[in-house]
């Protein structure tokens, strides 16, 4: 006889590191030293951010699971004091997020493994209060059993985030540059790496980026401001990134402008992916030398001479990317909230995740199942445990 049982928890040492990284492999972004540094480089804002790690184990073997982020809502204010009021105000309608599908054991059943990780799932948002949950950047052809799965549990389905990828082929960044650019675009990207160059900015890789961690962190939070938003990054992230992951995990780009830090890029890399999560930028400095296109190409040029297959820039600056040689890649987000009638409610997208601008009806699913009502949980730290289930 086989048990089941889930454990949630905000805190990663109540889960193990061997057991967590035997069902998620070495991939970075599900990983257990990913779930430690996204719950120390959270920023110290209030509401607060929160991580959890939703596991289920088969008797004392973790056979599945998936991170989870709540994190404030961007509201279209000016002033950083009429934010701050606001996320307070709207904090309960934050739906908890997952980044990253739910991960099952390659020896464990799905079928078994993966509803009781939706099961988990329902669970935290229940504890934590969230009127909905919202899985995000789904393959539909990847994903597809999860889909099934996500469809019997009362999700509903509504396009997602567009993305952009570049898949790597060219030995060389000038084959890169002959291959993939129309000469106009390769042209103007030529001018400006001269008009760069003249005004005295220079184009690198950090080897130690927490040494320029007040530089960095002072480029993210403009570019939050900008988007009348907060930087979700704790000021010492990066120390927390030097203390949880490997250094060849965190690719830092920058540029400065006669000693200057102007725009840097945060870059995370998975084996032979590498993926664009945050970008810093004095606009002053940095909008007429357009060194934010220019450390995009640097991130191109840094993955050919790495051997990396494939570089992910996430969503924004389209027009940007396209003439750059990015590809858009189409996701899917799946939500469900309570009450059941919310769903169209947490199937935004802001105009700059889309690359075209157009209505994301929500697809029809099976009806939500009622949830019961629990009580509130005071303390979310400690481990939940379903009753065991017998296979």
């Amino acid at each position: 006889m086989t048990d089941y049982r889930i454990v949630i928890t905000e805190d990663p040492a109540d889960i193990s590191q061997s057991g967590w990284d035997d069902v998620s492999g070495d991939r970075l972004h599900s990983s257990y030293r990913w779930q430690c540094f996204w719950t120390a480089a959270q920023a110290p804002t209030w509401p607060r951010s929160r991580t959890s790690m939703i596991a289920v184990y088969e008797n004392d073997h973790i056979v599945g699971h998936c991170g989870a982020y709540r994190y404030p809502f961007p509201l279209p204010f000016n002033k950083s004091w009429q934010r701050r009021v606001a996320r307070s105000v709207m904090w309960p309608l934050n739906p908890i997020n997952f980044h990253k599908p739910p991960v099952v054991h390659p020896l464990a059943d799905p079928n078994k493994v993966l509803p009781l990780l939706l099961e988990g799932i329902d669970q935290l948002r229940r504890r934590w209060l969230a009127p909905a949950t919202r899985l995000v950047m789904l393959d539909k052809k990847q994903d597809e059993l999860l889909f099934k799965h996500l469809a019997q549990k009362g999700y509903a389905f509504t396009p997602g985030i567009t993305d952009t990828r570049l898949d790597i082929t060219w030995p060389s960044f000038d084959e890169y540059l002959k291959s993939a650019m129309r000469s106009k675009h390769r042209n103007f990207l030529a001018r400006c790496y001269q008009k760069a160059t003249e005004a005295g900015a220079n184009l690198e890789v950090l080897p130690r980026p927490w040494e320029h961690k007040d530089e960095i962190i002072k480029l993210l939070r403009n570019v939050a401001a900008r988007n009348r938003s907060e930087t979700l990054y704790a000021p010492d992230f990066l120390d927390a990134a030097k203390g949880y992951l490997e250094d060849r995990d965190v690719v830092v780009i920058c540029a400065r402008v006669k000693g200057k830090m102007a725009a840097c890029t945060i870059n995370y890399r998975d084996h032979n992916v590498l993926t664009q999560k945050s970008l810093g930028v004095d606009y002053e400095l940095s909008q007429p030398l357009n060194l934010y296109r220019l450390i995009i190409a640097e991130g191109i040029k840094y993955a050919i001479n790495n051997g990396i297959s494939r570089v992910g820039c996430g969503f924004s600056q389209y027009d940007i990317k396209s003439r750059l040689g990015f590809q858009q890649a189409e996701t899917a987000t799946a939500v469900k909230t309570w009450p059941s009638g919310l769903a169209r409610l947490f199937a935004y997208r802001s105009g700059s995740m889309t690359a075209v601008q157009k209505s994301s009806p929500v697809s029809k699913v099976s009806p939500v199942s009622k949830v019961s009502k629990v009580s509130p949980v005071s303390k979310v730290s400690k481990v939940s445990k379903v009753s065991k289930v017998s296979r």
